[in-house]
């Protein structure tokens, strides 16, 4: 018994997580939901514009509401400045409609879509 000696003691460090650079940057990400999805239904959710973050988490605008994340879930999404300023389901209450176009000195057709109140 005089030989035994107590087990050494064990420290666990907290894991460092990998962050893409532009994540910390970015104006708009991608939420990464893990649910089971049918065929070609998207892993990600979103794009949502981000209100203020910090190391390890991101608080963004999802559906009217300030909601936090944590940065291992989320992606950067790339957003054009046309796009930024309509807001997610922007659509509701507006018509889409498309022309299509002939091209002059072809058999090529052109169609173009906007939307409309």
């Amino acid at each position: 018994m005089q030989c035994l000696s107590s087990p050494t003691t064990r420290h666990h460090e907290q894991n460092t997580i990998f962050v893409r650079k532009n994540l910390i940057t970015c104006n708009y990400i991608f939420h990464w939901t893990n649910s089971i999805k049918k065929g070609l239904q998207s892993i990600y959710e979103g794009s949502y514009k981000v209100v203020d973050h910090t190391e390890s988490v991101f608080r963004i605008l999802r559906r009217g509401k300030e909601v936090s994340m944590s940065v291992v879930r989320l992606k950067t999404a790339y957003v054009p400045k046309e796009l930024a300023d309509i807001p997610a389901g922007g659509s509701k209450g507006k018509k889409m409609s498309s022309q299509t176009y002939e091209v002059s000195g072809s058999s090529q057709k052109t169609t173009t879509h906007s939307l409309s109140e």
